[in-house]
């Protein structure tokens, strides 16, 4: 990449071993087009920084119980780096907390598919799935957290099953 900016800077010539050569302009632009649209490392690096620094301050607020402040957090680091897994399953986290649990919903689904064995996000799934009715997807969640050997609340297997027993134990 460094090579294409420099022969732009060089008036269309650049380095062939150890001497210039000149480039053919048609050349030259099909060069261009095999960069990759990726943002370069430096960039990416400063970007996941920042989605971190969001999302540690929404665990801040998060511990002191300001749920909405947290949430907003949460929603800036997963604009700067939708890739964090953790970021999505707090923010869905925090919006069950105030009361949203299917605006929580794709946000645990989110944080599953960048990483399936995040025990939290199948945990709080579960408990929304369960409040809006979705009984039987709420079991699913739990046995993919039986499956990881994570624990699961009693009272809320309980609860569970008052609604609708476990299907694997028909």
């Amino acid at each position: 990449m460094p090579l294409v900016f420099l022969t732009f800077l060089l008036g269309m010539t650049f380095f062939v071993g150890d001497r210039l050569s000149h480039a053919d302009p048609i050349q030259l632009r099909e060069s261009v087009k095999t960069i990759p649209e990726k943002e370069s490392s430096a960039s990416a690096i400063a970007t996941r920084a920042l989605a971190m620094r969001y999302f540690n301050l929404g665990l801040e607020l998060q511990k002191i119980g300001k749920w909405k402040a947290a949430s907003l957090e949460y929603f800036r680091s997963v604009g700067e780096d939708d890739t964090l897994a953790e970021a999505h399953a707090n923010l869905g986290l925090a919006l069950a907390q105030q009361g949203e649990p299917e605006k929580a919903i794709p946000h645990h689904l989110r944080a599953i598919e960048l990483k399936p064995t995040l025990p939290q996000a199948h945990v709080n799934l579960a408990i929304d799935l369960a409040h809006i009715g979705q009984y039987s997807e709420a079991w699913d969640h739990v046995h993919e957290l039986q499956a990881m050997d994570h624990p699961v609340n009693p009272e809320f297997l309980k609860l569970l099953a008052s609604r609708l027993p476990d299907p694997r134990k028909k």
